[in-house]
């Protein structure tokens, strides 16, 4: 069997971009013939070949909107002549690129939902645009994929089957190395993103402050709101909250594994509820408490094992007190077992299968 991903734009700092990465590299040990279509920017040029299985094929397309670009792109999936074309997120890119190929399978992968997200920056046009193409994905497809069971909910009311298949752990085996902390240390992994509610942090160490508690609390990440707490902190002398800014995984880890215990604030959005946030199965690798809110996957995620509280300040503020003043709490265990992306790729193998009986003759465990 032939499987391409069709993807667009630039890689660099693209976090969904590890679903296809990861399920590629799976499938490739089903003797699937797996390709990428890839737009010709400096990052992909030189990254994307060291970001998946040396088995794939990468077939290199022209960028931007021009009519060139788009023959490139149309021109790609007749020579790679795929089975089927994954297409993560529907956009007007691989709109444009499928129209009129009738004969070709196409996969349609929501790992969040475009059509439904509102912002300031998010004006009319661009909204019809999006709602358009996503209708068109969800009648396109041959197979719908989704990431949060909320989303899969929603697409049975809008009569569109789906298949849920979430995000998976990714961090390989990391030494856990000497603790960086001489306190109890509260720690956040995460972008700084106005969207990703970190807010409920700085507010919740805002007030306990003026309580006269003042836990050492490190994040970890960047983003275009970093200045922005960065003054915040200054502003309101919050001298016990370090900004670490990137960090090489094995740092960042080391920082979670140490950590007294992880925040994850997040609200109950369509956005969060849409999503599958790829942080929380790196959270439950590090094995550490986590305060966070019982929304959407989280939950499917870490269970009943982490600290549920409502996503307001004064409940982070409460339960990041009472956590602190414990001596270290022991490891949790998230029960990660099956949430991996081999298990992923074989049940999107599986759901192949059953809408196409026959598919799969030749995709059988690599033994080698």
């Amino acid at each position: 069997m032939k499987y391409c991903f069709l993807t667009v734009g630039s890689w660099e700092g693209n976090s969904s971009l590890m679903r296809v990465r990861h399920l590629g590299a799976e499938l490739i040990k089903y003797n699937v013939e797996v390709s990428y279509v890839v737009e010709e920017v400096p990052y992909n040029l030189e990254m994307v070949a060291k970001q998946v299985s040396p088995r794939a094929t990468i077939c290199f397309v022209p960028r931007g909107w021009s009519l060139g670009a788009l023959i490139g792109r149309r021109r790609a999936i007749r020579e790679l002549s795929p089975d089927y074309v994954h297409v993560l997120n529907p956009s007007i890119k691989p709109f444009l690129t499928l129209a009129g190929l009738r004969n070709q399978n196409v996969i349609g992968d929501w790992d969040e939902w475009r059509a439904k997200k509102r912002g300031r920056r998010h004006h009319l046009g661009r909204r019809l645009v999006e709602q358009m193409v996503d209708v068109w994905l969800r009648k396109r497809a041959c197979m719908a994929l989704v990431c949060s069971r909320w989303l899969q909910e929603q697409f049975g009311l809008h009569d569109c089957e789906s298949i849920y298949l979430p995000y998976a752990t990714y961090l390989s085996c990391m030494s856990s190395g000497t603790s960086p902390y001489k306190e109890p240390t509260a720690v956040y992994l995460g972008s700084f993103q106005p969207r990703f509610d970190l807010d409920l942090i700085f507010q919740s160490a805002l007030r306990l402050k003026e309580q006269g508690v003042q836990p050492h609390i490190d994040l970890i990440g960047t983003g275009e709101e970093f200045e922005k707490w960065n003054r915040f902190i200054k502003e309101n002398q919050l001298n016990h909250i370090r900004l670490l800014g990137f960090l090489p995984w094995e740092d960042a880890y080391r920082r979670l594994r140490h950590a007294h215990v992880l925040l994850f604030p997040i609200r109950p959005t369509v956005m969060n509820l849409a999503r599958c946030p790829s942080k929380v199965f790196a959270y439950a690798q590090s094995q550490r408490p986590i305060i966070t809110c019982s929304v959407g996957e989280v939950r499917q995620v870490l269970g009943d094992q982490a600290i549920y509280v409502e996503p307001t300040a004064e409940a982070f503020s409460i339960a990041i007190n009472q956590v602190m003043q414990q001596s270290f709490p022991s490891d949790v265990d998230y029960r990660l077992d099956h949430q991996t992306w081999s298990n992923r790729a074989q049940q999107l193998l599986a759901a192949i299968e059953t809408t196409s009986p026959g598919s799969l003759s030749k995709a059988v465990p690599d033994q080698s």
